[in-house]
């Protein structure tokens, strides 16, 4: 089986301004601080946010910095997601740059996967099947975290994440969407994985932190081709960073088991 993973990466490079910073400078945030919405101030202190990697530490640390009784998070939390959800509605609706990795990836693969785990809330790789004219494509695609379509978005941080006693509704397994595709069986020595503009990181750990590690000392395994897209030398560094730390500085191992690099900002 061919499986591809695609994350906010992906839209960042088909030219699509759907990064958290993007946010932060849209009419949409500003609203939000404008109404004094507890979280938007903080984040909008938070500048150097830059990436979906760092929300789960910019919202774990807020939930341990408030100390407001008076403050209504909760409400300030699905204010916060509600305007994400505004935004990313508008940015998803920007014309895809043909010229992209991103889309030279997907023409060249798309009818050789047989599933597409989408790590997106835009409808960017239905967009992507019109222009190409490839019917059916919602057969094999599965949205992780729900899409901007459903109203309900599973957004926040993973069930580690240290929040108080009180912001439980912060982790995404709070949501009753979260967990609905059990993407962990697919992992595995059988099944070859594309993984376009996807991390690995912190805000989704529990899907890919036993596999990547598993990959490193179970080198008697003839495990199928692992691809990954990074993009440019930042990329690499946090690729590397990340996959060096699941498997406990073991990454020559790892790499040498039928992985591929492809930088995507070629």
């Amino acid at each position: 089986m061919r499986i591809l993973i695609i994350g906010n990466g992906f839209d960042l490079n088909l030219g699509l301004k759907t990064s958290y910073k993007d946010f932060i400078h849209s009419q949409y945030f500003e609203i939000l601080v404008a109404k004094k919405n507890s979280m938007a101030l903080y984040f909008n202190k938070k500048q150097k946010l830059n990436n979906w990697v760092d929300i789960e530490r910019e919202i774990t640390n807020f939930s341990n910095s408030v100390n407001d009784t008076n403050l209504d998070i909760r409400k300030d939390f699905s204010e916060l997601k509600i305007a994400l959800m505004n935004y990313l509605e508008e940015a998803q609706s920007e014309e895809i740059n043909k010229n992209s990795k991103a889309f030279e990836m997907l023409q060249k693969e798309i009818n050789k996967i047989d599933l597409i785990f989408n790590f997106n809330y835009t409808n960017s790789i239905f967009k992507i099947a019109d222009i190409l004219d490839i019917n059916n494509i919602e057969k094999k695609h599965c949205y992780i975290h729900g899409s901007i379509e459903d109203k309900d978005i599973v957004f926040g941080v993973e069930d580690r994440a240290k929040v108080k006693q009180n912001h439980k509704f912060f982790k995404k397994s709070y949501n009753l969407h979260h967990g609905k595709y059990k993407i962990k069986q697919y992992f595995d020595d059988k099944n070859e994985i594309i993984i376009f503009g996807h991390s690995l990181g912190i805000t989704d750990s529990t899907y890919f932190k036993d596999y990547i590690n598993k990959r490193s000392i179970m080198t008697h395994i003839k495990y199928s081709n692992l691809v990954f897209y990074y993009y440019g030398e930042l990329g690499w560094d946090e690729m590397y960073a990340i996959i060096d730390d699941y498997t406990h500085n073991n990454f020559t191992e790892f790499r040498a088991n039928s992985f591929v690099f492809v930088d995507s900002s070629l």
